[in-house]
């Protein structure tokens, strides 16, 4: 005489499962992957294979959670871009208002550190070195840093890949003020995590 269940195997996931000998051939649903199936049929003393109807539901995707490595680079980036911008756009309102004391200023400092150096102090009267030169100098920097200042804020928001890239070359070529250093070393730093693939995923 058959049994009152069988035990049979769900052909999504292979949970064994136990079910009324009533419900063979009918469609019955494992409740451990949610597949829908229909049941072995009786063939003399053996089962039949199941046959899958439904697959098992997939999972809902996981929220793609940004990389926290780029959070530091990107505060770094930020910070050498405020600090430029003011270094930077104080030297050009000191040029504004009297350059060519400025540059006579900038020579001086010039010749003083030379004589620390021990060396020849009219090394700083270079001719190619005047005001027009400081200013171009500060002009590139507060390009570089608004850049870099842009790409840390992209790199906060998860967007703008290509801006986060472009701020950080800005930071590593950024040579004016005080910035060449923290900025090189943000801006490598950066550069190489946004060329990961964790990188990449990191923006929207």
């Amino acid at each position: 005489m058959p049994s009152e269940t069988e035990v049979i195997s769900c052909p999504a996931c292979k949970h064994l499962l136990r079910v009324p000998a009533d419900w063979l051939g009918q469609s019955v649903q494992c409740p451990e992957c949610q597949a829908t199936f229909a049941a072995p049929r009786r063939d003399g003393e053996s089962l039949t294979d199941p046959v899958l109807i439904t697959a098992a539901p997939s999972p809902p995707a996981a929220p793609k959670r940004p990389d926290h490595a780029l959070w530091l680079p990107a505060f770094g980036l930020m910070l050498v871009g405020i600090v430029s911008l003011i270094v930077n756009g104080l030297t050009l309102v000191d040029l504004a208002r009297d350059p060519v004391q400025f540059e006579e200023l900038k020579k001086a400092e010039a010749e003083n550190l030379a004589k620390m150096m021990g060396q020849d102090p009219q090394a700083g009267n270079n001719p190619g070195v005047n005001w027009r030169f400081f200013a171009a100098t500060a002009g590139w920097g507060i390009l570089c840093g608004s850049a870099s200042f842009a790409g840390g804020i992209g790199m906060v928001l998860r967007r703008w890949y290509w801006l986060a890239r472009v701020g950080s070359v800005m930071a590593i070529f950024n040579v004016a003020g005080c910035c060449c250093v923290p900025g090189a070393l943000a801006g490598i730093w950066s550069w190489t995590l946004l060329r990961t693939e964790e990188g990449r995923l990191h923006f929207k």
